[in-house]
């Protein structure tokens, strides 16, 4: 459970201790970056792509007649024997949930959500990772399963992860009043079956050809990392968005006075300014964490202005000292809060906010 909620909070945003029953709801994806959204439409049935199982269904595979190395949702019966023949049986079942912010009405009478947060989340029990044997999968539907979503966990906290409350399809989640904070409900968009043992050279991807070798090369070791690393815990692995609750509790203030700032900025020592790994593939450049000076919490790119959020109630003065100048030399301004003033005077924080935005355009 996520503690410490700002006051503010509590008495302003509008469907934050209580979830509507008996209406429609869609996620905003717009607010997520594109090519994550494309990344979600690749995540389905046994996954990673290999060479080597690509090479083995096309020496044992039939469609037609002819021999193929189709791939589909659904694992052919070779699939199943290319598992089988290197010793894998049991695949992590992975959830993709999305976490919102804020939970808008709109004009039709639905509702609509606001993403702060996608993670990725192996199926458990008793909070150790539950996996499904191969005998289990083959006689499941696997492009219906993967694909359906519609899933509703309840007190889920993506910083932390699920280990009370419910899960229920969105149509029985609905029928009935919910009274607990509605960021923490988990909305799964979909699953995939992780199977472990794979070399990740041999990791196929949709590659963009514009690209050069090397930067597709980068990006393919980044997201073969991010989606296809085994989990070793239950403890939900962070693919978009805040970071802590008091970076969450920020952003829904700045909501409340109508600033939308961009979600943990990377700040390189190239000058490169850019909010993830996949905004860096829609402007085709690749800088890696080697060259990162810091990632801010918030930022408005109109204002070149740096948000952070400290959780203890102090601050490495020192470090703070060098990183802010490295940033002045940018051109960019900074705030920096304690989870202390963001949880206790949050209407003092936004106040601050307000302040600095606007003395820059005074400047500008």
């Amino acid at each position: 459970m996520i503690t410490n909620r700002p006051n503010l909070l509590e008495e302003s945003l509008k469907n934050y201790k209580t979830f509507p029953a008996g209406k429609d709801f869609d996620i905003d994806y717009k607010q997520l970056p594109p090519l994550l959204n494309l990344d979600f439409h690749t995540l389905n049935g046994i996954l990673p792509l290999t060479k080597a199982r690509f090479d083995f269904i096309g020496n044992n595979g039939e469609v037609d007649g002819k021999p193929s190395t189709i791939i589909m949702v659904n694992p052919s019966p070779e699939e199943y024997a290319y598992y089988e023949s290197i010793g894998v049986t049991e695949f992590q079942a992975i959830q993709i949930v999305i976490n919102c912010y804020v939970i808008e009405d709109e004009e039709d009478g639905s509702l609509k959500g606001v993403p702060y947060s996608v993670t990725l989340v192996p199926m458990s029990r008793d909070k150790e990772i539950d996996t499904w044997n191969i005998e289990l999968l083959k006689k499941f539907d696997l492009e219906k399963l993967c694909q359906e979503g519609g899933y509703v966990y309840s007190d889920f906290n993506p910083f932390e992860g699920w280990y009370d409350g419910f899960t229920a399809h969105y149509s029985v989640f609905n029928k009935i009043p919910y009274d607990r904070y509605s960021d923490c409900i988990g909305f799964a968009w979909g699953m995939y079956f992780l199977a472990p043992g794979f070399d990740k050279r041999d990791v196929q991807m949709i590659e963009n050809t514009t690209y050069s070798a090397p930067i597709n090369a980068k990006f393919r070791r980044f997201k073969t990392d991010l989606y296809f690393r085994p989990f070793d815990n239950v403890n939900p692995r962070r693919v978009w968005g805040c970071d802590s609750p008091i970076e969450l509790f920020l952003l829904q203030g700045l909501y409340l006075k109508n600033l939308h700032p961009e979600i943990q900025m990377g700040i390189y020592r190239t000058g490169e300014v850019i909010q993830n790994y996949h905004k860096m593939q829609e402007s085709e450049i690749w800088v890696g964490q080697d060259k990162l000076v810091t990632a801010a919490d918030f930022f408005f790119p109109d204002y070149n202005l740096a948000i952070f959020c400290d959780g203890k109630d102090f601050h490495n003065t020192k470090k703070d000292e060098v990183i802010n100048k490295k940033l002045s030399e940018f051109g960019i301004s900074v705030l920096r809060f304690s989870g202390k003033e963001i949880t206790e005077n949050l209407p003092e924080v936004l106040q601050a906010i307000e302040d600095k935005l606007k003395k820059i355009e005074a400047a500008i």
